[in-house]
């Protein structure tokens, strides 16, 4: 059985969660900007934070035998990001579906507040033993619901 710990969770304005951190060196291409494929990756520790924040974390929804496979990603590249720069990751929960649901991203240098790239991602609810799609359990549906729903406002 699964339980919500953050059901008192207060949603953000416009609905976006937001973490920070430092780019690491490793993050970077020969002219110490973040390689393209980085953000990808930013945008997965984003969706993580929503949901810790929301107090539904990811390793629950494996824990209940549910996966969420990406299906579809988009990255708008803007302005570069260098080594050692602060970068804020905001993401939002755009779409909820029963199987299915779509994040968006922005990542903006924390320095300048210079937003840096968007994006978003699609994914599907499946189960870990069999990969066929299932409906997102109870509490994540309602959890990610009132994000969404925050997101839509």
């Amino acid at each position: 059985m699964i339980t919500m710990t953050g059901m008192e969770t207060m949603i953000p304005s416009g609905g976006w969660f937001s973490t920070r951190f430092r780019v690491r060196f490793a993050e970077t291409d020969a002219a110490g900007i973040v390689h393209n494929s980085v953000y990808l990756v930013w945008f997965e520790e984003g969706r993580s934070e929503l949901s810790r924040q929301l107090g539904m974390p990811y390793s629950a929804l494996e824990e209940a035998g549910v996966e969420l496979l990406l299906t579809r990603s988009e990255v708008r590249y803007l302005k570069a990001v260098r080594y050692d720069e602060e970068v804020e990751i905001r993401t939002r929960a755009a779409v909820l579906k029963s199987r299915a649901m779509t994040f968006e991203y922005q990542a903006v240098r924390v320095a300048d507040g210079v937003l840096a790239a968007t994006g978003t991602t699609e994914h599907l609810a499946v189960s870990k033993i069999n990969g066929r799609p299932v409906r997102i359990p109870e509490p994540f549906f309602s959890s990610w619901k009132r994000a969404a729903d925050a997101a839509a406002r």
